[in-house]
């Protein structure tokens, strides 16, 4: 999951406007949050606005959020999934096929799923923005149409800057851009969460450990944060932007979405799969490997 990358890209977006192990949202948000605070601190406080309504109206649904709310609603989108939430579920992912054993789509009982997260950010974006023909696309008629019983047009533009938040996220783990097809998965291997692996810090699958950051962060802070977890959360946001400069990383103003896709599916075809097996320990030139992509 692009770490970095991600981060900024989070940060343009929320100014003109189970996946990962919680962790891994929050250090991303917490960056975006600390680049911010220095770079533009009226986006925090618009952004904070936009999400005070749900707060207001709903607070059993926005239980996590406490004097951090730009960070802590990052986990939203996956909390409320069994709330009246399941509508957007197919948002986090963008199933690309991967023939990982060759062949042709046409080969193989598949059909890629009609929404998903490239559409679900663009389109939120353009509501924010009030891009022409907002109001008709399917993302904003879900976003209206779903929600807690009796919320208002407000609410579901408070409830969209969750989704979005946490949505760049799930743009740039690399299984949330790619489900493995072959003889054994016809219908897709669910971006590695029909990958088995030796239980490990929690992760028994492909898909968690990548959601975990290949094992580094695989345990989740409570929320609403304590001002010593805020802290401590904040030192290792800060290590992370230390350790991946930005004037290392490629592409961070990009904001086209569709671009993101290709990258994150690049990095599964090409790394999250290779030189494993299923049910067997992941090698360490595998995890060497894997761990910076992951970080980034």
């Amino acid at each position: 999951m692009n770490l970095l990358k991600t981060t900024i890209l989070t940060a343009a977006c929320a100014g003109t406007a189970n996946a990962w192990k919680s962790v891994g949202h929050l250090l991303v948000a917490r960056i975006a949050h600390d680049i911010l605070e220095t770079e533009s601190p009226d986006t925090i406080t618009k952004v904070e606005s936009i999400l005070k309504p749900m707060q207001k109206d709903f607070p059993t649904w926005t239980t996590k959020e406490g004097n951090h709310p730009f960070v802590e609603c990052t986990t939203y989108a996956d909390d409320i999934k069994y709330k009246g939430g399941s509508f957007q579920s197919p948002w986090h992912f963008d199933d690309e096929p991967y023939l990982d054993e060759g062949g042709t789509i046409a080969d193989f009982n598949y059909t890629i799923p009609p929404h998903n997260n490239t559409e679900a950010v663009d389109a939120i974006v353009n509501m924010f923005n009030k891009v022409s023909g907002y109001k008709d696309t399917y993302i904003y008629k879900s976003l209206i149409s779903h929600g807690p019983s009796g919320h208002s047009d407000i609410d579901s533009i408070s409830n969209a800057m969750r989704f979005l938040i946490h949505y760049v996220g799930d743009a740039h783990q690399p299984l949330h851009g790619v489900t493995r097809i072959d003889k054994e998965y016809p219908d897709g291997d669910k971006g590695g969460n029909m990958f088995p692996l030796p239980g490990h810090y929690g992760a028994n699958e492909l898909h968690a450990v990548w959601d975990s950051v290949i094992y580094e962060f695989h345990v989740n802070p409570s929320l609403p944060f304590s001002d010593e977890d805020w802290n401590t959360w904040g030192i290792k946001a800060n290590q992370l932007k230390e350790k991946h400069a930005l004037s290392t990383l490629a592409d961070t103003k990009d904001l086209n979405p569709a671009n993101w896709e290709k990258e994150t599916y690049h990095y599964a075809s090409t790394i999250a799969y290779a030189g494993i097996k299923e049910g067997e320990k992941l090698p360490q030139e595998y995890l060497d490997v894997a761990l910076p992509i992951a970080e980034k």
